[in-house]
């Protein structure tokens, strides 16, 4: 494909789940807009509406301004005998073009031309990766970024160090993780490994000035937590201590 005379490679990339989320987008703001635009009908037939034409389109503009809504509601706005007149219809035939060959659909240009398609797309989900991370990095409970509590330029670097620090092993680990159990999120990973706890159990010492015994349990682990811990290798962090 030219763009701009130079030649790129051309992949279109298609995703159920981003064409659900974009598909529920356009329906939500379609229950808002056809009530709006009936309602706006009748007013104008009311005796004694006064309205102007631009008034009235940059009205329906504004409610039509939602990604794809504009070609999917019809409309006609004509003036007879001094009043206005609208008319407005769903386009069933629009919806399904929609449907067949925009919604979930991503065009994908690199100039890197020896790649497969299969590279463009996973150099692009690698893209996202990067964007979920540092997301998580300002908004999520792990590896904040904030608050910082630092003021000098040193410890600002120093701060940003070992939260890029922290991100790599996290990515190191969420890797190895795959291995194990394909499929999981960094979220249900970090909740995974957050509920195999080490319990330590006192119990009263047998003689009067003897220790407490001490006996070391892991708690009950799931199939997925048993896999994680063999593949991340959390057996060679467990103590075996009892007496």
């Amino acid at each position: 494909m030219i763009v701009h005379g130079r030649e790129y490679l051309c992949v279109l990339k298609y995703s159920a789940p981003f064409a659900s989320e974009q598909l529920h987008s356009v329906t939500t703001v379609l229950a808002k807009v056809l009530p709006a635009m009936r309602r706006l009908s009748v007013e104008l037939g009311k005796p004694g509406a006064r309205f102007t034409e631009a008034g009235i389109r940059h009205k329906i503009a504004r409610w039509l301004s939602g990604a794809f809504v504009s070609e999917l509601v019809r409309y006609e706005l004509v003036e007879r005998e001094g009043r206005w007149h609208l008319q407005f219809d769903f386009d069933h035939a629009a919806f399904e073009r929609l449907m067949a060959h925009r919604l979930g659909r991503t065009v994908l240009l690199t100039n890197r031309s020896h790649w497969t398609a299969e590279q463009v797309v996973a150099g692009y989900s690698g893209q996202q990766q990067i964007e979920r991370v540092f997301r998580g990095l300002k908004e999520g409970d792990w590896l904040g970024w904030g608050p910082m509590y630092h003021w000098t330029d040193q410890k600002i670097r120093m701060h940003a160090f070992y939260c890029m620090l922290g991100i790599s092993l996290l990515q190191y680990i969420y890797q190895k993780a795959q291995v194990a159990w394909a499929g999981l999120s960094m979220e249900q990973l970090l909740e995974e490994l957050d509920q195999i706890v080490q319990f330590t159990l006192l119990y009263p010492p047998r003689e009067e000035k003897a220790p407490h015994r001490v006996a070391l349990v892991l708690s009950k682990e799931t199939l997925a937590q048993q896999s994680l811990a063999k593949e991340l290798g959390l057996d060679a962090l467990q103590e075996n201590r009892k007496g």
